[in-house]
Formats: C-alpha cells, sequence, structure tokens
C-alpha cells in the first residue's frame, strides 16, 4: 500500500491515497499548525476505529447477525510529558443498533481485534498499546 504526502505550507501537508483522495493534515497549534487539516494521532485514531467498525460488521454478518448501525467513539491513555508522547492504552466504546445481543457483539469484537484479529491495524497497535472496549446496545 502507497499513499503520497506532500507539504503545502509550513505544517500543513496534503496526503493523496489510491484513489486520488485528498486528505489535509496539519500539526497541533502548539507546535504551529493552523487548523488546516487533521492532526496525524487523530488520523490514527481514524484508521482504528474505520478498521474495527468495517471488520465488526463483517463478523456479524458472517455470524447470520444484521446490525443497523456502528458508532465507534476513541479515547486513550497517553504520555504527554515527554517526547515521543505516545499511546499507552487505547478506549473504544463501540455503539450497536440492530437485533444483536451483548453475546454476539463481544464474539465480533474478539474475532475483530484479538482472534488473531481481523482488523489489522487494530490487531498491531494492541500489541504496543492495549485495547479496551464498552459495549451499548441501542434501540
Amino acid at each position: 500500500m502507497k499513499v503520497y504526502v506532500k507539504q503545502v505550507e509550513d505544517f500543513h501537508f496534503v496526503g493523496v491515497g489510491d484513489f486520488g483522495k485528498e486528505l489535509p493534515i496539519d500539526a497541533a497549534a502548539y507546535v504551529g499548525g493552523k487548523g488546516r487539516g487533521f492532526r496525524p494521532p487523530e488520523l490514527l485514531f481514524q484508521s482504528l476505529a474505520g478498521c474495527v467498525g468495517i471488520h465488526l460488521h463483517e463478523a456479524l454478518i458472517k455470524d447470520g447477525k444484521s446490525p443497523r448501525s456502528i458508532e465507534i467513539e476513541t479515547d486513550a491513555e497517553r504520555v504527554t510529558d515527554s517526547y515521543p508522547k505516545v499511546f499507552k492504552k487505547i478506549f473504544l466504546k463501540v455503539k450497536l443498533s440492530g437485533n444483536l445481543s451483548i453475546q454476539d457483539v463481544e464474539s465480533a469484537m474478539k474475532k475483530t481485534i484479538f482472534d488473531p484479529g481481523t482488523c489489522s491495524i487494530a490487531y498491531m497497535i494492541n500489541l504496543i498499546a492495549p485495547i479496551e472496549y464498552s459495549i451499548e446496545l441501542k434501540e
């Protein structure tokens, strides 16, 4: 997989993926970013949540379940007093609707992240910063 990232100005970059879609990237304000794009840690977490969502949906469908919606919120424990500012633990809040039980979702999450995990991003991150999650079933 290849992506291309090009500097636009100062801390502002633009990434381009396989399909030519552009993604603005910028640094945090405290280092000179001006809010012109996503900060790299935000991209990491969006990638993680997107990958988990895709593979969770896939696992539920393969198990004969029919999720109507999946939402994933992220949070983390992070070292912030020195560099590198690494993530120590990742938290996912997974909200779903559909005719699902907690056990259905637990089984699918294990297949997605831990068993050994169909979501390669979550599997790799979990080796460095353990992933914990909670499940909320919505009507």
